[in-house]
C-alpha cells in the first residue's frame, strides 16, 4: 500500500522533478516515504490486533476463532423405496441335525392336553343303608318322589297302582288319588332321564303294574347278595364289601308311615349277622383289627347288640390291648344300661371280660 501511494506521487509530481533538481527533492522524499511507512505499518498492526486477543498472563496469545459459517444444509435424502419381503426357503431337515428351535422344543417339549373324560353312563342308585340318597346325593328329588323311589326300591317286582296309592297316601285310610299318582310318576320321570338303552328308569310292566329299571342299583340288595355269599362260603372278601356300604342305622330321616319297624329292625339284623360273621373269620386269623373294625360298623347300627362288644373285648385282647378291653366293657355296661330290662349286660358278656382281664 505504502508503494502504491508513494507510486502515485511520483507520478503527478514527475513534471515537476523533469524540471526540478533531483537532490534538492531527495531528503523531502525521504521524509515523505518512511511517513508513509509508518502509516501503513501501523494500519496494519491495529487489524492484526482487532483478530487477536489478549487473554491469560503476561506474553500468553491465544486467536481468537473466527464466527463459524453454518454449512448450508444438505437436503435430505428421499426415503428408499420399500423392498419387498425376499422368501425364505427352508431347506429340509437333514437327519441327524436339528434346527436350535427344534431343539429347543425338543428339549421342552409340550405338554400334551389332557385327554377328554368320557361320558359317563346314565345311573340310578338308591343307598337306605343310612340317610336316603339318590345317585350318591341327600335330597336329590322332593319328598314325594324320593318315597316313590323308595317304596319300588324295596318291591324287586315291582308294586301296582293300587299299591302304590294305598302306600303314597297319607295313610291307609286315604291313598293318593290316580291322577295325582300318574303326574307324580311323569315328574318323577323327567327328573331321572333315561337309562342307557332309552328306557324309563320307572317303568310300566303293563296292567297298572310299575317296578325300577333293572339297571338301577339299590345297595341294600347288593348288601345282602355279598352278605349271603360271604356267610355260605365263609369267605371275608364278600363280607368286607357287603359291610363297606353301611353308612349308618338304616333308612335314616325316611319317615313314611308305611315303613315298619319291623322292616328296619331285619335290615339291622342282617348286618349285625354279617359283621359277626366277619369278626369271627378275623379272629381266627393273623389279623384282629379287622374284626373290630367290622363289630364297629355294626355297633353303629344296633349298639345294643352285646355279641359284637364280646367280639370287640376278644379282638383287643388278641391285639394285646388290655385298655382297649376295659374301655369296650365300660361302653357296653352304659349301653346295656339304657335298654336292658335290669340295667345289666348279659351273662355270657360278663363272663368274657372276667376271663379277658383275669389273663
Amino acid at each position: 500500500m505504502v508503494l502504491s501511494v508513494l507510486a502515485s506521487h511520483l507520478a503527478a509530481g514527475g513534471g515537476r522533478l523533469a524540471t526540478e533538481s533531483l537532490p534538492g527533492r531527495l531528503p523531502g522524499l525521504v521524509v515523505f516515504g518512511g511517513g508513509m511507512l509508518v502509516g501503513g505499518l501501523t494500519v496494519a498492526l491495529v487489524r492484526w490486533l482487532g483478530l487477536h486477543s489478549w487473554i491469560g498472563r503476561a506474553g500468553a496469545w491465544l486467536p481468537v476463532p473466527a464466527p463459524a459459517v453454518p454449512a448450508p444444509a444438505a437436503p435430505a435424502p428421499a426415503a428408499p423405496a420399500p423392498v419387498p419381503p425376499t422368501p425364505v426357503l427352508l431347506a429340509p431337515a437333514q437327519p441327524g441335525r436339528a434346527e436350535p428351535g427344534l431343539r429347543a422344543e425338543r428339549a421342552h417339549p409340550p405338554k400334551p392336553a389332557p385327554a377328554p373324560e368320557p361320558p359317563q353312563s346314565p345311573s340310578l342308585r338308591i343307598g337306605v343303608l343310612g340317610s336316603l340318597t339318590i345317585n350318591g346325593q341327600a335330597g336329590a328329588l322332593v319328598p314325594a318322589q324320593s318315597q316313590l323311589i323308595t317304596s319300588l326300591a324295596l318291591h324287586q317286582d315291582g308294586l301296582s297302582n293300587a299299591q302304590l296309592r294305598a302306600l303314597l297316601g297319607t295313610d291307609p285310610a286315604h291313598p293318593k288319588p290316580a291322577d295325582s299318582l300318574r303326574q307324580l310318576i311323569a315328574r318323577t320321570r323327567r327328573a331321572l332321564g333315561r337309562a342307557d338303552d332309552g328306557r324309563e328308569w320307572i317303568e310300566h310292566l303293563g296292567n297298572g303294574r310299575y317296578a325300577l329299571h333293572p339297571a338301577a342299583r339299590v345297595d341294600l340288595r347288593e348288601f345282602d347278595a355279598l352278605a349271603a355269599a360271604g356267610m355260605r362260603d365263609a369267605l371275608a372278601g364278600p363280607l368286607t364289601g357287603a359291610l363297606s356300604m353301611v353308612r349308618g342305622q338304616p333308612f335314616t330321616e325316611c319317615y313314611y308311615w308305611w315303613l315298619e319297624s319291623a322292616t328296619i329292625e331285619s335290615v339291622t339284623a342282617r348286618i349285625v349277622a354279617a359283621a359277626e360273621a366277619l369278626a369271627e373269620l378275623s379272629l381266627t386269623g393273623p389279623d384282629p383289627a379287622a374284626a373290630v373294625r367290622a363289630a364297629r360298623i355294626a355297633l353303629a347300627v344296633d349298639p345294643s347288640a352285646e355279641q359284637l362288644w364280646r367280639i370287640m373285648m376278644r379282638a383287643e385282647h388278641a391285639a394285646g390291648n388290655l385298655a382297649g378291653v376295659r374301655e369296650a366293657w365300660g361302653r357296653c355296661v352304659d349301653v346295656v344300661a339304657e335298654v336292658a330290662a335290669d340295667g345289666r349286660p348279659d351273662s355270657a358278656t360278663s363272663a368274657v371280660y372276667a376271663e379277658l382281664t383275669a389273663r
